[in-house]
């Protein structure tokens, strides 16, 4: 960050001397317009130096109470004792639009495509500090009531933005396209409502 933010920041020279890197960049260009710089801070520490020093946090495995009791207090804490404003908060989800009657189906194909983040200590700690066991758990899954009420949810938990992994279920392959559009359509529908 002693080096990205700074050439993020341009136009201007980069000069940085730390413990970890020389960095001397005469160049004078910068991005066109600002570039914000997001994180991926599960834990304390990094939820600190991202609330200090980023513009927020990019989250995955993180449920509605981990985002509400563990990320938002710490990250927001931190930015506010840097005089920084307030941090986004990027919340990643598996997302199926599906009848209620598919949602435990959609939850197992979470759990069976997306379960390797699991076994990560780091994702591990972040589910035990909330309500979930499993990427199912956190799957946002059912009709387009059911999804809206979800992602509600993330948002009243602190979540300053979405980011949705879209998950198809079905039997056949034209069955997973079919169903990945709907998700696709339903949720650029929403987005585009909120604006």
């Amino acid at each position: 960050l002693d080096v990205l933010t700074p050439a993020l920041s341009g136009p201007g020279p980069v000069d940085v001397e730390n413990d970890t890197f020389t960095v001397h960049n005469p160049l004078d260009i910068g991005p066109v317009a600002p570039l914000p710089v997001l994180i991926a801070a599960l834990g304390p520490v990094m939820l600190r130096i991202a609330g200090e020093q980023a513009d927020g946090t990019i989250l995955w495995m993180a449920d509605e109470r981990a985002i509400a009791d563990h990320v938002t207090p710490r990250i927001t804490e931190a930015a506010a004792a840097a005089g920084r404003p307030a941090p986004r908060i990027v919340a990643g989800l598996p997302v199926c639009l599906c009848r209620p009657s598919e949602v435990d189906a959609a939850r197992e194909r979470a759990n069976r495509i997306l379960a390797e983040a699991e076994t990560s200590p780091n994702y591990q700690r972040l589910l035990d500090r909330g309500g979930a066991t499993s990427i199912g758990d956190i799957c946002v899954a059912g009709d387009e009531e059911a999804i809206a009420a979800g992602l509600r949810r993330y948002a009243e938990a602190g979540a300053t933005d979405l980011s949705v992994r879209l998950l198809p279920i079905g039997d056949t392959l034209d069955d997973l396209r079919a169903s990945k559009r709907r998700t696709r359509e339903m949720i650029a529908a929403l987005a585009k409502d909120l604006r």
